[in-house]
Order: C-alpha cells, then structure tokens, then sequence
C-alpha cells in the first residue's frame, strides 16, 4: 500500500515558503484565480475536462464521476510525470503537491508520482487551508495581534513613487506593493499597460500582499503607496486600511516638468490608443466635452506632452489632492528619481531610528 505523507500549511510556513516546490494540480482556471505562491499549475484536469467530471457527478453519482476521471487521466500520466519530474529534478527541494481541499486530485497525482519513483508530499487542506490562513491574517491578525507601524507615501501623478518603492523592496525595505498586486496603477488610466489586470482577483490581490508582510518576516514597520479603498477592480482588506489611515505620512512632491516627462517615458500613453480612449470617455463626466475634446486632440496629433501635461493638471492633481490626508509628516522635493529616492530612503532610516531609540 502507497504510503502518501502530509504536510501541514503551518510547518510549511514555520520552515519558510523558498524551502519547497509546490505542483497545483487544479484545472488552469482554478490556478489563474489563485494559487500559493511560487506554485507551478500542472493540472491533473484542464478545465473542460473538470467541467465533463463535474456534470457526470451531478447527473450520475460520484461513482461514475470517478470513473470517467481515471478514463481522462490514464492517457496522460506518464506526460504529468515528466512534468513533475522536471520540477522535482530542477528545484532539488521537497515538492509539495495540493488540489482544492487535500482532496482526490492530489491524492492521485502525490500516487501516480510514488509509483513513477517521486518523493512528493500532499498538504493536507489543500488551497482551502491556504485561503482561510490568509482570509484569517487581514480579518483576525493584521491590526489586532499584528500591528506594524505604517509608513504611507504618498505622491501626485508622475511622482515616481511606485519606482521607488519598487526600488526599496529589492533593497530588503519592507514594502507592500498594492499596486503590483492589483495590477492597476490606482487611476482612470490604471489598467494602461498591466496586461494581468484582467486576471486579478481579490483572492489574488489578498495572497500578493499577504506575501510581502511573510516576507517580510512581519516587520515591525511596513511602507505602502497611499491609495484610497478600491484600486482597479480589488479592494483593500479593512484591516491595512485602518493601518495606512493611521501612518506616518511622507509626500513626494517633485515639480510638474519631472512629473510629465517621468510619464512620458514610463507609462507610455500613446502605446495603446484604445485604452487611452476608453479612458478618456470614463473621465468626460469630471473635465467637461471640451477639455476631453481638447485631450483628445493632443492626443491625435501626437502632441504627447501637452496631452501628460493637461492630464496632470486638469484632471490628476484636483482628485489627487482632495484624497491626501490632513497631515504630512515629511515632504521630499527633488529634481531626479535619484535625489527622490535618496531623500526618501533617509527619512526612512530616520523614522526607523526614532522608533527604535524610543523603545529602548
């Protein structure tokens, strides 16, 4: 008898996520929603194939169900044994393996892959497990037996901010990228150049933050982007919400020429005329026909800085200023993403030190 050995979600994160392969054997679908993260998909179902088992169960009981899996499955075995083989051989770390709830997915592919000569484990709770760990960390950790102090910094259009978060994150700070998460730069125009915007869901959105608070190993301090309730299609957990309306408030604020060339070069407007239009029709309701006909027209005639330019001003920075918070604790100025990082980075220290000479 197959001895198949399961592994719990807690052990695995008490041992640290990098220290495994994780195989999601769900359909792609159920993979694209969300999955634990570093997973790899290789799907014992595909998603039309689950869809045949499914009515099968419905219609005729789970006997008959089963038996048209193993009637699907059976072809394909030895090409899903490569395939975990390969991720067994390449990441040369245990492989843990897991369906929807610990369930028979796994169960036969953890088998298939102790008959092929595959040391797998199977964690027990499957993605279920997963998910109720990270629902309960925003709902019942996160600001209550959790809570971090929270650096909120904030920046009009073209600021350059999320470049700098994304710069402090590689450099170890503990930063959570909200946006990088949603895929959606916070705005009408947000969804401009985020090709897996379409594919985000809140459970996504919520495993992608949670991530970057393990990673973090919990710090003590966390830094985020100041954005409102809502970014793009996902809404932030009440818990870091409450968090960032209670932070340390640094406001990055170059001048208006860095601002509209910064945009320029970064996020590209004229790369997708569609979206741009689309955009421009959902913003008509805020500037009036004329000033979007107007944008319009820049726009048409490639006259991109006038378009950034009049985007910022006329649109951007009214509602950007009406959703800062009544104090700014630290203004940053500068005339480079260099000099704005350097400033920021020192305030940071600063804050950090304080926090630590005022504990001691």
């Amino acid at each position: 008898m197959l001895y198949i050995e399961e592994v719990l979600l807690d052990d695995v994160l008490k041992k640290g996520l990098s220290s495994f392969s994780f195989i999601d054997v769900r359909s792609p679908s159920e993979f694209l929603a969300d999955h634990l993260p570093y997973a790899v998909n290789i799907p014992l179902l595909n998603d039309e194939e689950r869809a045949i088992v499914g009515k099968i169960y419905k219609t005729k009981g789970v006997h008959s169900a089963k038996f048209k899996g193993i009637e699907i499955v059976s072809p394909k075995i030895p090409f899903l044994m490569n395939r975990v083989k390969n991720v067994v051989n390449k990441n040369k770390k245990d492989t843990i393996m897991y369906c929807w709830r610990g369930g028979d997915r796994s169960e036969a592919m953890v088998a298939f892959s102790k008959l092929a000569g595959l040391n797998v484990l199977k964690l027990k709770g499957g993605y279920k497990a997963f998910r109720k760990f990270v629902f309960n960390f925003f709902e019942c950790q996160l600001g209550f037996s959790y809570r971090p102090k929270t650096i909120v910094i904030y920046g009009p259009t073209g600021s350059a901010k999320t470049s700098f978060l994304r710069t402090l994150k590689l450099e170890n700070f503990p930063v959570i990228d909200l946006e990088g998460a949603a895929a959606h730069k916070g705005s009408t125009f947000g969804f401009i150049g985020e090709p897996d915007f379409k594919h985000v869901t809140q459970k996504s959105f919520e495993t992608k933050i949670w991530k970057d608070f393990y990673i973090s190993n919990y710090n003590n301090f966390v830094i985020v982007e100041g954005e409102s309730k809502k970014i793009g299609k996902v809404t932030l957990p009440n818990s870091l919400y409450t968090l960032m309306k209670n932070g340390i408030n640094i406001l990055v604020n170059p001048s208006i020429d860095f601002r509209v060339q910064y945009t320029l070069d970064n996020y590209l407007p004229y790369s997708d005329e569609n979206s741009i239009f689309t955009a421009l029709s959902k913003i008509k309701k805020y500037l009036g026909y004329r000033k979007v006909t107007e944008l319009y027209n820049y726009f048409k005639q490639k006259q991109y800085t006038d378009f950034v330019y009049n985007l910022l001003v006329n649109y951007y920075d009214p509602l950007y200023k009406k959703s800062l918070p009544n104090k700014i604790d630290y203004t940053v100025t500068y005339e480079s993403i260099e000099e704005g990082l350097k400033n920021v980075k020192e305030i940071l220290v600063s804050i950090f030190d304080n926090y630590t000479i005022s504990n001691i």
